[in-house]
């Protein structure tokens, strides 16, 4: 495994965008994860800073303008060391990668879109795949929003009401029964519908029940679910049947535009020259003499000793399992078991309220670094300076307050391929 420069721990949205661009830039990456991240959890939109103070109810428009705010309302948090560059040079790096990769995701960092939820509320986002930003609701255009009878989990009334409750937009639910295959399903799941999309049939069959009641509206909304591989052949299909703009709308997981994310990335990563190991734990690392001297792979027969020049963290937080929490009330990392500040009393990790705008306790606890994201304890001496932590797995990133958890994910891979490469 020497022949590796870089090991990236981690196929989230910040383990893929680092081990892109570090594989662009001629580095030689071996990406490891249990699995393929939270990114099918996600929507697929690149949040940088939604809303400032947390508890307002007026969504960010400018999320470059508010930067400062945030942080004088929170210093501790990462956007502080990695800096408003690394975070702009995050976002314009992902927009490149991405959209040289079969997706088109439109938006930049002076500048929010205000795009419709699964629940009717508001969602600012810096960076959304274009299907998405056409739901922009401060254009005020009407909309028609259409959902399946089979579908659970996403509900065009419910949406349209609390849209037209808000004064945002005039929206009209449109609930239709067509063939979704698998015959006899009632309780469709979203990988079926973006399948059934990539049906010309299947098309047909919507473009007839939605044509009729679309009189009247400016554009029509679907839950995000139209396509996956051919899906800007399906937006431009219905938008051709229907002669009106289509957009989409999050829904509940699992994610389509995140998928597609996700095999953008992955695609990008391999065409570059990367090596994925899906389903290949790191069970242990070994940091000696102020550096990460290996890391033990753990395959199906034994542990296979793994050793590079630079290590890269990106095994997220409590979500991720990078952290576990125990119940006599620690919290530890999982992989080199770096220190980690927790609250013991594990009455202390909560907010009283579940839905809290400043986000729960816990979720602030993580590894604590130095400017270059290497990891530290009490000081700005780093425990391994060829160790880096990237997104969530960094302490006080606690994503909820504010919306920020996108944007820490692309400005920490900016900042790191900075470090390793020696690219400024």
């Amino acid at each position: 495994m020497s022949r590796y420069d870089v090991v990236v721990i981690g196929a989230g949205l910040a383990g893929l965008t680092t081990a892109c661009q570090l594989a662009q830039n001629n580095q030689k990456v071996l990406v490891t994860a249990t699995g393929i991240g939270a990114l099918l959890l996600a929507s697929g939109c690149i949040d940088v800073l939604g809303f400032q103070p947390a508890d307002s109810m007026e969504p960010v428009k400018n999320p470059a303008s508010k930067l400062d705010d945030f942080l004088a309302e929170r210093p501790n948090h990462p956007y502080g060391l990695v800096g408003r560059a690394n975070l702009e040079a995050g976002l314009n790096n992902f927009l490149k990668l991405v959209n040289q990769h079969g997706l088109d995701y439109k938006g930049d960092f002076n500048h929010n879109w205000l795009l419709p939820s699964a629940a009717g509320a508001v969602h600012p986002t810096c960076l959304a795949p274009a299907s998405l930003a056409k739901g922009e609701l401060s254009t005020g255009e009407s909309m028609l929003i259409v959902g399946f009878s089979q579908m659970r989990d996403f509900y065009p009334t419910l949406i349209s009401q609390n849209l037209n409750e808000q004064d945002l937009v005039k929206a009209e639910p449109c609930l239709i029964d067509v063939t979704i295959p698998r015959a006899g399903k009632v309780d469709v799941v979203p990988t079926e519908v973006g399948h059934a999309f990539e049906r010309a049939e299947f098309r047909r069959e919507v473009i007839k029940a939605v044509k009729s009641k679309s009189k009247g509206y400016q554009r029509i909304g679907f839950p995000a679910m139209l396509g996956l591989r051919q899906h800007r052949e399906v937006v431009a299909d219905l938008e051709k049947g229907l002669d009106k703009p289509v957009f989409e709308i999050s829904a509940l997981p699992p994610s389509i535009p995140g998928r597609r994310l996700y095999e953008a990335l992955k695609e990008a990563f391999l065409q570059a020259g990367g090596k994925l190991i899906l389903s290949g734990k790191i069970v242990a690392g070994t940091i000696e003499g102020g550096r990460v001297t290996q890391v033990q792979l753990e395959t199906i027969s034994r542990l296979k000793p793994i050793q590079v020049q630079h290590y890269v963290l990106a095994t997220g937080g409590l979500f991720g399992g990078g952290l576990m929490a125990h119940q006599d009330g620690r919290v530890t990392e999982q992989v080199f078991g770096l220190p980690i500040t927790a609250e013991t009393n594990r009455h202390k990790w909560f907010n009283p309220h579940f839905v809290s705008p400043q986000g729960q306790p816990v979720f602030n606890y993580g590894v604590k670094v130095n400017e270059r994201l290497n990891p530290v304890n009490g000081s700005a001496v780093p425990l391994a300076e060829n160790l880096y932590a990237v997104g969530a797995i960094l302490a006080e990133s606690e994503w909820a307050h504010g919306r920020t958890g996108d944007g820490l994910a692309v400005a920490t891979a900016a900042a790191v391929v900075k470090q390793i490469t020696g690219n400024k």
